[in-house]
């Protein structure tokens, strides 16, 4: 049965005048070139694109930079451990704690301009504020992600040194309330060596002092600020929990601070911890 239609295929090709015979060979010829074109061009396609996924991770790897996220409604607040500042403009702002090695302006259209260094135990740069972006300077060492509400720096062992991101008020509030009742042990066991007798009034005056600074205010987001700094002979703690400064860092300390997102940053782009 097949060589019989082969047969006749054959028999029907040499019916074909030489024009024929010749259009014929060109349209097969034509065929296999478009099957062979399209076979490259997928291999070709996909070589490109692994070579281009490569050299994005790289240039993050070799940059290090995020943009800082905005601000959408004014007036906002900015939580740096556990101190409030208020900002019910567009402007530049002094930091509320002496210590915090960082300055703040936020422009008309919501953009935060950060401007400030971490250092690590030696006093080398880490991570700079460059204004609208975020630059990890050791990218050997460290690593950073973000998405559009949250930024955060990580040292080898994926353990956070800053983070800065913008919250809504209600959940601010709601975040408090949590962290009243469900405190840092690391936290009390400080407030306790500096000499507080009675740490749960502490937190009480702490709530009711904040309550009376925010009364009557509409607060729209806030800005919460993070970080483990050295300074000098000691390191520099600003948390959710608040600030301490402590001559060595142990495990409760850096528990301070909880992980916002998946790493490495540029396999887990803005992917949080939560998802």
């Amino acid at each position: 049965m097949i060589e019989d239609r082969r047969k006749g295929v054959r028999a029907g090709y040499e019916r074909l005048g030489p024009t024929a015979r010749f259009l014929f060979q060109i349209a097969i010829f034509s065929v296999l070139l478009t099957v062979i074109g399209y076979i490259l061009g997928l291999l070709s396609s996909e070589y490109y694109y692994a070579r281009s996924q490569r050299a994005a991770r790289h240039l993050a790897n070799v940059t290090m930079s995020r943009p800082v996220p905005f601000v959408l409604k004014f007036p906002v607040i900015i939580e740096d451990g556990g101190n409030i500042q208020e900002m019910p403009t567009p402007g530049r702002y002094r930091p509320a704690i002496s210590r915090c090695p960082f300055s703040f302006f936020i422009t008309q259209d919501g953009s935060i301009n950060l401007r400030g260094v971490i250092r690590d135990a030696e006093g080398n740069i880490v991570t700079e504020g460059t204004g609208d972006s975020i630059r990890v300077i050791q990218a050997n060492k460290y690593d950073i992600n973000s998405d559009a509400k949250a930024i955060e720096v990580v040292d080898a062992n994926q353990r956070p040194v800053f983070q800065l991101m913008v919250i809504s008020y209600e959940d601010f509030i709601t975040e408090k309330a949590q962290r009243r009742s469900k405190h840092s042990a690391a936290m009390r066991q400080r407030m306790e060596a500096a000499g507080i007798p009675d740490v749960n009034m502490f937190l009480a005056r702490n709530e009711q002092q904040l309550e009376e600074k925010l009364k009557g205010k509409k607060i729209e987001e806030v800005i919460r600020l993070s970080y483990i700094t050295q300074q000098g002979e000691t390191w520099w703690i600003s948390s959710p929990d608040g600030s301490i400064s402590v001559k060595s860092l142990e495990e409760d300390e850096w528990s301070l601070i909880p992980r916002l997102f998946c790493y490495p940053g540029y396999s887990h782009p803005g992917k949080r911890v939560t998802q």
